[in-house]
């Protein structure tokens, strides 16, 4: 599965332990920010139910994202040089976060 974005030998990042970190912590930051935005529209009916969904939703992606760069780091680091840049290599996190690896 080659990328035109990332060099031939950038793919093996997708083997990296913290590469999968990383697009694990994506989905599950997704997760809670649809939280986030749920419980804002349930706080628009004045309801107190929103504010515990902003709390939960919040709760669930902030470590979200710092799992997302502990992981992304080390991936990255562990990238044979010259290095893709961040642009690049984030578009593929993303790209292997929506769509599932065989």
């Amino acid at each position: 599965m080659s990328d035109p974005d990332m060099t031939p030998d950038a793919t093996e990042v997708r083997r990296n332990a913290g590469w999968r970190l990383a697009v694990w912590g994506l989905r599950v930051a997704g997760l809670g920010l649809a939280v986030v935005v749920g419980g804002l529209i349930i706080q628009l009916s004045a309801t107190g139910v929103g504010l515990w969904m902003l709390a939960v939703g919040m709760g669930i992606y902030l470590p979200a994202v710092v799992t997302v760069f502990a992981g992304l780091i080390p991936a990255i680091r562990a990238m044979p040089r010259p290095r893709p840049s961040f642009w690049r290599v984030r578009r593929v996190l993303v790209q292997d976060a929506v769509h599932a690896l065989p």
